[in-house]
């Protein structure tokens, strides 16, 4: 479901599974086809046997055990591992006047190439790395797109100096957070330069602030800053209102667009599928399911 041009945004020295790291000829960042064949592979070897077409309504408590009522039929288990993540749901956002717009409206979970908006101007809702890495794909896809920016976004380059921009956070760490929260602004203005010029700010929060207190990572640029620059990529303040052509934002502008692709995040989908008092905390887990 995702985006055709999609990659890891982090190095492959630290986003392989458990016991098989990836194929040495793989480059650093892996592309999606390439990670489809290593979740094959991974699977064959360790003997996994996914049920793909499959959806789970409800996972309930019977004695001690569980019964996991799936679309094929009932499953039972000693334990379950509900692995879905953050990302599992759409989050669409209620913008005044939504359903007026005439033109196409999709989150960026149903987008996949930029083929069907070549030559049209296209809104993209939300900077993080989803709606930027579309933004970039759309442009280079021939499209003309405009990216909405509600508030402040920690922008960083995918790699300082040849370096993997994730290997030198991880060495931040060592450092007290106010020291690397100072210190990252003024090196990132020195690789990225100074944004704010095009409409883009950095939050008050600092990033490292930002990842450990609300889980937000900053977005990896990958090429969009470059056509920011060059003017392909527009950028707008936050939305006030979708009309029936296009937007009007919060500075009063209003623009004009074919289609609306909303960048909007995900949210967690499995609090609907577990029985109250064994849906897990805010640390994900619910000392009671195992009561």
């Amino acid at each position: 479901r995702h985006y055709e041009r999609v990659h890891l945004h982090t190095a492959k020295r630290f986003s392989s599974l458990p016991f098989a790291p990836f194929p040495r000829d793989y480059p650093r960042y892996v592309p999606r086809d390439l990670f489809v064949d290593y979740l094959d592979a991974y699977a064959q070897r360790f003997d996994l046997r996914p049920r793909f077409g499959e959806t789970v309504r409800a996972i309930t408590r019977r004695g001690r055990s569980w019964l996991v009522d799936t679309t094929t039929g009932p499953l039972h288990a000693s334990n379950v591992v509900i692995a879905s993540g953050n990302n599992a749901e759409p989050l669409m956002p209620g913008f005044a006047g939504a359903d007026t717009f005439k033109g196409r409206k999709l989150h960026s979970a149903d987008y996949r190439n930029a083929m069907p908006f070549a030559g049209q101007p296209v809104l993209i809702v939300g900077m993080g790395n989803t709606g930027a890495e579309i933004a970039l794909d759309l442009v280079e896809g021939g499209a003309r797109p405009t990216i909405s920016v509600r508030g402040g976004v920690h922008i960083v380059p995918r790699e300082l100096l040849g370096v993997p921009i994730q290997m030198i956070g991880m060495a931040a760490r060592l450092m007290p957070q106010r020291i690397n929260d100072a210190l990252f602004p003024i090196i990132l203005d020195l690789a990225l330069g100074r944004l704010e010029k095009y409409g883009l700010k950095r939050p008050k929060q600092g990033m490292l602030q930002q990842i450990s207190e609300a889980s937000r990572i900053p977005t990896i640029d990958i090429g969009t800053v470059s056509k920011i620059r060059e003017g392909a990529i527009k950028i707008v303040p936050d939305i006030a209102e979708i009309t029936e052509q296009g937007a009007r934002f919060a500075d009063g502008r209003h623009g004009e667009f074919d289609a609306i692709i909303f960048a909007t995040g995900f949210r967690p989908g499995y609090a609907k599928l577990l029985e109250p008092g064994v849906q897990p905390e805010r640390s994900g887990v619910n000392a009671r399911a195992s009561e």
